[in-house]
């Protein structure tokens, strides 16, 4: 039976719906709606249901620290098929109303007591109440999934999980607040300060991602885990960026928060990636690179350069310590190269 739009639930004025300032959909055309949104998120299938004249699409969106923080509402009960997500997973804590959420084999009625993180290998479709709004936060797949490398220090193969978070117990309400916590700093974003910057944020967003791969271990599928793991042979894209970044700047005064932005990670998760993958600390990476280029450099040179100046070039601004270093890592002092070289 159609809904009566007189019974329809109350509408907040829109500028003081989440997200307000970020509005980058605001129509009462399905086709449009479905159109630009999916541009947004992946291409779906959108079909309202009940009654049309209630259909008002809204979405909001915004990027932050890795992640991408939206408000979404349709006004009208409708049906969304996006198939499988693919390149991420999506968080969706609706802020009213409810929606029938099915991811895979599972099927969650979502509401404000319960919210879904859906998986991008799964296939998912959705139906939303007339009224339902929801926050949803877009997490890449390739973000999520060095996290889960991470934690377990393994790859795992890929396992199902039941999306459904109970925001009324610990780690579903401490994600719930997280949201909350990043949706305001999104909000109220002032550029300049502490709270404005990249590295503040990433380092958010990365402990909201942590709290998302401890729901997907605890409700993991039985046996589904850690099926014939291995060590992790190839290091996570934020530690092979850092390694880049680093190599082309070893003229440069470098610092680990530099480094993490230019990264895209948390210090810490960046620390604890050298550690596990790289075996040395980030400080011991830099040294040795700087070590090796120095050395390149003089076994390139002609015989009348100073092989001070070439550390120099290098960022080796301690030559005493510099020399000894080289020494302990080559077996022979800066000169002695330079003069074998030069026979």
């Amino acid at each position: 039976m159609d809904e009566d739009p007189s019974h329809a639930p109350p509408k907040r004025p829109y500028d003081a719906r989440p997200l307000a300032q970020y509005a980058r959909v605001e129509t009462r055309d399905a086709d449009e709606a479905r159109e630009r949104i999916g541009r947004l998120f992946c291409p779906h299938s959108l079909v309202p249901v009940g009654a049309a004249a209630l259909f008002d699409a809204r979405h909001h969106t915004v990027a932050f620290g890795g992640l991408t923080i939206n408000y979404v509402a349709y006004g009208a009960g409708v049906e969304i098929d996006p198939g499988c997500l693919d390149r991420f997973f999506l968080v969706q804590i609706p802020l009213a109303g409810s929606a029938v959420v099915r991811n895979g084999r599972y099927t969650t009625i979502a509401n404000t007591e319960r919210a879904t993180l859906l998986s991008p290998v799964m296939p998912t479709q959705m139906v939303w109440e007339a009224g339902c709004e929801k926050l949803i936060i877009l997490v890449p797949r390739e973000l999520l999934e060095e996290h889960v490398v991470r934690v377990l220090d393994r790859i795992p193969k890929l396992f199902g999980f039941d999306p459904g978070i109970d925001l009324g117990l610990p780690r579903g309400s401490a994600i719930l607040s997280q949201a909350k916590l990043l949706l305001h700093l999104a909000e109220s974003r002032v550029q300049g300060g502490v709270a404005g910057t990249d590295v503040f944020e990433r380092e958010l967003a990365s402990g909201f991602v942590t709290l998302l791969v401890g729901h997907m271990l605890e409700h993991a599928e039985q046996g589904g885990v850690l099926l014939r793991p291995h060590r992790a042979s190839v290091a996570p894209v934020h530690v092979r960026r850092a390694e880049d970044y680093i190599r082309a700047h070893l003229d440069a005064a470098l610092t680990l928060p530099q480094i993490s932005d230019k990264a895209g990670s948390s210090i810490r998760s960046l620390q604890e990636g050298f550690r596990q993958f790289r075996d040395s600390t980030i400080s011991d990476f830099i040294m040795a690179q700087r070590l090796d280029r120095w050395r390149t450099l003089i076994l390139t040179s002609g015989p009348e350069v100073k092989v001070g100046d070439l550390a120099l070039s290098v960022g080796l601004n301690h030559l005493g310590r510099a020399a000894a270093a080289y020494r302990a890592r080559f077996g022979e002092v800066p000169s002695r190269t330079l003069r074998k070289r030069h026979r």
